[in-house]
């Protein structure tokens, strides 16, 4: 009896090509962020230990009127929610949706919001800079 070639399955030739594109993915982001601090080899726990210490972004002059709010260390997800809402309205736009996904992005923002932000920020900084670093959030809360 002759002795056949193991027959090569579609399915095996899919994960070859998955890993093939995963680690080409990986060796294109490891060189794409030249200049950017590594991390590599420091634990997850120590980085998430040290805060969001922010970066560049365009400040939106909603998330730095809440910054400056007299609340400060009180303000909470209402008021903050309060806050977009009447921005929203003097402009015309809808009210924020209950349970919609900015809502959930956003009360998550603020209930994480001590473990955020630079040195010395007060919650509502905090809370506004994180509104912030997320491009999709505020576009949601503004637009």
């Amino acid at each position: 009896m002759a002795r056949h070639a193991p027959k090569r399955t579609p399915v095996a030739f899919v994960l070859l090509l998955a890993a093939a594109a995963a680690t080409a993915t990986m060796m294109l982001l490891s060189r794409a962020f030249v200049g950017q601090p590594a991390l590599r080899g420091v634990p997850l726990m120590t980085r998430r230990a040290e805060g969001n210490l922010g970066g560049d972004f365009w400040a939106h002059p909603w998330a730095e009127e809440l910054a400056a709010s007299p609340k400060g260390e009180d303000i909470e997800f209402d008021d903050v929610v309060a806050h977009f809402n009447a921005k929203r309205e003097e402009e015309g736009l809808d009210l924020l949706e209950p349970g919609s996904s900015p809502l959930v992005i956003l009360e998550g923002i603020v209930t994480n919001s001590a473990l955020s932000g630079q040195p010395g920020m007060n919650k509502a900084q905090r809370i506004a800079d994180g509104i912030q670093a997320s491009s999709f959030l505020l576009s949601e809360l503004t637009e």
